[in-house]
């Protein structure tokens, strides 16, 4: 079997050997329909509805222990859907670019247009953006504990990529109905993602995603030669979040520096009446 090396070839690819034709309207149509319908079954979900309570009381928490905001701007949860396209190019790299076994199935099977909504694990996803490097780390044991109390099944794990990426992902799993192609209802649980990044390593990656877009889906893998050509985007952009990263503990040392000296003064005016 050939194996596609280009996404243009997958999409011939799976029209045959997965039975998976990305290009027929219908197909784009359903995933359209599943993913709008999957997202308001899990926003109306109790996790979802008591979230932002949840979140205030972690960030009065936090700033009781830190004296710092622990959210960039709001700890409101918006979830949004995996556009087409990308789902279509993360069925790639699953069934091919990941898939050491090719020409047999990845180790969960082969991912197409009706399963890959209970092997992908991002459908539906959020994002919520700390002020600091320990804020990430606190949110995500949060919301596992937030998960548990809802009886749901959580987990999480950190990122530190390579390339430069930093954040903790945290996945819920929540009962939700699809359709198939015939239009008949299939119950499922579906993961949904919440990445909790920093201010710093979110704004980077709002420059830089349409980088990380293209390399992703690229046949050629290239593991070490990138990290001596200094003049290319991929160097630049890899050692910039890693330094971000280093900046970031810097602040984070120097807020509990200054925060630590101040409340010294305090107890040391209060002392001296």
């Amino acid at each position: 079997m050939h194996k596609p090396i280009s996404l243009e070839e997958y999409i011939e690819w799976a029209k045959h050997s997965l039975l998976s034709d990305f290009n027929d309207p219908r197909i784009e149509r359903l995933y359209e329909t599943n993913t709008s319908n999957i997202q308001n079954a899990i926003m109306q979900h109790d996790f979802f509805v008591f979230f932002s309570t949840h979140a205030s009381n972690w960030q009065k928490e936090y700033n009781q222990k830190t004296y710092s905001e622990l959210f960039m701007n709001s700890h409101e949860l918006r979830m949004i859907t995996k556009p087409y396209l990308s789902a279509i190019e993360k069925t790639y790299r699953i069934n091919i670019l990941w898939n050491q076994n090719f020409p047999e199935p990845p180790k969960k099977g082969w991912v197409n247009h009706q399963s890959m909504f209970t092997q992908f694990n991002d459908i539906i996803r959020g994002n919520l953006v700390c002020r600091f490097i320990d804020g990430p780390d606190f949110v995500a044991k949060k919301i596992i504990e937030y998960g548990k109390i809802n009886k749901l099944s959580v987990r999480k794990y950190s990122q530190e990529r390579e390339d430069g990426y930093y954040a903790y992902h945290v996945y819920v799993s929540l009962p939700a109905k699809i359709f198939d192609i015939n239009w008949n209802v299939e119950d499922i649980y579906i993961e949904t993602e919440i990445q909790i990044t920093t201010q710093l390593q979110e704004v980077l990656k709002e420059l830089t995603h349409k980088f990380y877009e293209k390399k992703r889906i690229s046949i050629e893998q290239d593991t070490s030669k990138w990290k001596w050509n200094f003049s290319s985007s991929r160097f630049k952009v890899s050692y910039l979040s890693h330094t971000l990263h280093l900046l970031e503990s810097i602040i984070l040392e120097s807020r509990d520096k200054v925060l630590g000296d101040c409340l010294a003064d305090d107890v040391e005016e209060n002392s001296n009446g």
